[in-house]
Order: C-alpha cells, then sequence, then structure tokens
C-alpha cells in the first residue's frame, strides 16, 4: 500500500463487475451491468456504428454492454476450440454448398460457429427488447421481424424475414385492441334477451298445438266435423248419440225427403 497515494489503494479495492450469464443469460448478464454503471461510456463510431442502432435508453445500454463484453471476452480470454454453440460438420456442410468453395481450412468452421453465435445472440436480445416494449413474455415472429427493421445489418435477411410482416402485425395489434373495447359492451347486450325467453314446451309458447291442426283436449270430434263442411254437396253428419240409442230420427228424414206419403196395405183377398 502506497501512503502517498490513497487513492489508488481504494480503486485497487474496487470490486471489478462480473458478467454472470447464469442469471437471465446475456441479456440478463448486460442488463445488470447497465443498470450498475457499468455501460460504455463512449458510444461505437465508424464499423461499430450499427451497434445500438435503432435503440433508446437502457436498451441502447444493454446491447452496447453486450458487445463491449464480447469483444473483452474474444480479445483476452483463453477459447477452447473443442467446444463449440454450433456443430462444426454442418457449418462445412453449408459452406461446401458454394461451387466456388474448393477447400476449407480447419479454422474457417470455428470462426463461422462463433460469428454466428454471436449473431443469433444480438438477434434475440433485439427481439426480446421488442417483446418487452410491447409488455410481452413470449417471442414471436413479429419481434424477430421488427428487430430486423431497426438495423440495417440486417438487411439482407429481407427474403426470410420480409420488412411488411412488422407493419402487419402493428396493424393487427392496433385493431386487436379496439375490438377488445367494444366486445365487453356488444356481449352484455346480447345476453340481455336469452333471460326472457321460455322454455320449449311452456304453456305460453307461440307455437301452441291448434297451429299444428292438433285438436285440443275436450273437443276430440268438432274439428273434424268443420273439416267435413269445408266440401259442397257434401251432407253435414247429425251430432253423434250415445251407445245404445236408436237412430230412428235419421231413418224418418229419409221418409219425409220425396214428398208423397207410402203406400196403404192392400187388403187380403
Amino acid at each position: 500500500m502506497d501512503p502517498q497515494n490513497p487513492q489508488s489503494a481504494s480503486g485497487s479495492r474496487q470490486q471489478q463487475p462480473v458478467y454472470d450469464t447464469a442469471h437471465g443469460g446475456h441479456y440478463g448478464a448486460s442488463a445488470a451491468l447497465a443498470q450498475s454503471g457499468f455501460a460504455p461510456s463512449e458510444l461505437y463510431t465508424g464499423t461499430w456504428a450499427n451497434v445500438h442502432q435503432g435503440l433508446n435508453g437502457q436498451y441502447k445500454d444493454i446491447l452496447t454492454t453486450y458487445w463491449q463484453q464480447t469483444i473483452n471476452h474474444l480479445e483476452s480470454d483463453n477459447h477452447d476450440y473443442k467446444l463449440h454453440q454450433l456443430p462444426l460438420a454442418r457449418i462445412k456442410k453449408v459452406m461446401k454448398a458454394d461451387p466456388e468453395v474448393k477447400m476449407i481450412s480447419a479454422e474457417a468452421p470455428i470462426l463461422f460457429a462463433k460469428g454466428c453465435d454471436i449473431f443469433i445472440t444480438e438477434l434475440t436480445m433485439r427481439a426480446w427488447i421488442h417483446a418487452e416494449e410491447n409488455k410481452r413474455r413470449t417471442l414471436q415472429r413479429s419481434d424477430i421481424a421488427s428487430a430486423l427493421a431497426k438495423s440495417d445489418m440486417f438487411d439482407f435477411l429481407i427474403d426470410i424475414v420480409p420488412r411488411e410482416e412488422a407493419a402487419s402485425h402493428a396493424k393487427r395489434n392496433a385493431q386487436g385492441t379496439g375490438s377488445a373495447q367494444t366486445a365487453g359492451p356488444v356481449a352484455a347486450q346480447t345476453q340481455l334477451p336469452t333471460q326472457h325467453m321460455p322454455a320449449p314446451n311452456h304453456a305460453g309458447h307461440p307455437m301452441a298445438a291448434a297451429q299444428y291442426g292438433m285438436p285440443e283436449h275436450g273437443q276430440p270430434e268438432l274439428d273434424y266435423r268443420q273439416q267435413q263442411a269445408m266440401y259442397p254437396g257434401q251432407v253435414q253428419a247429425a251430432p253423434p248419440q250415445g251407445y245404445g240409442q236408436p237412430q230412428a230420427q235419421m231413418y224418418g228424414e229419409i221418409e219425409n225427403m220425396y214428398g208423397y206419403t207410402t203406400m196403404p196395405p192392400q187388403p187380403n183377398a
């Protein structure tokens, strides 16, 4: 310890920032450092100008912190070239798909694997930022499309994820919000009439038995006689009599139909 310079001792005892990806991955580690005040004070310029393109506020600090930690890791840390996030055989197969590629060196797939790892991580962080801005906790395809639209660095992916998809998703969100606000009153209005509907078999139902042409109880023969009287030229039947009563009245009407008396009986010779 230098007694003449106590500030140097206090500066050496200052805790170094820890980039811990165990809590929330790269996004959580970068957010923790940015909130603690360890975000880069100088913004990237020149070739690195597109690092924070399209971002503002705390989200810009989170992404610049991630890139600063990535650069420090590539330049200073020891790397194990036997462990990779992506399979080297698959990367080599993609490289061989180009007809102009004749030979592939041993370190080329390793560099491509690390580059793809950084690219996927940054794109995921940008998509997650868009999801948080829309108060969601699940990544969607529209989040990736919106993340690509905010930076010119991702223009080569225009054929895979068109920019129009992000605009259409924003329009659907606006329409969904408006329809959700009107859904409540409409649903309440549609439920009110159903409370006053009578039961199907209730006596007050408008479709009574008489409308179907069926006789009501207590009048079994009235409707039948009315239907017979509808046709002209028919004789209306007399009311039915009880069982066992004589039918003399009907025969008497037949005798008086012709207007003359019957022949008297002849005397016996």
